[in-house]
């Protein structure tokens, strides 16, 4: 039987590049799930996101995994199709 995914996480965390380049990406990792999170709420499949940002399908998917980061004026087209906002914050 394979090992759990957290359990390999685990594992592979305690590799020093590994963990630096985990770390590195968390904001990537971040934006992804809060456009798919997005998208979810407003009930909208990848396709019908592309056809109210006036985009194909792979561009929404480019956008939902957060590499390379999009830029602005592509997060609020996004926000904007999933009658959503965007709202950036310094922590």
């Amino acid at each position: 039987m394979g090992k759990k995914t957290s359990d390999l996480k685990k594992e592979l965390l305690q590799d020093e590049g590994f963990r630096r380049e985990y770390v590195r990406l968390d904001d990537e990792f971040a934006l992804a799930a809060q456009l798919i999170e997005a998208r979810k709420r407003a009930h909208l499949t990848q396709e019908e996101v592309a056809k109210r940002m006036g985009t194909t399908q792979s561009v929404v998917a480019r956008l939902e995994s957060g590499h390379p980061l999009p830029s602005l004026r592509s997060l609020q087209r996004y926000a904007q199709a999933v009658d959503g906002k965007v709202e950036i914050r310094v922590a």
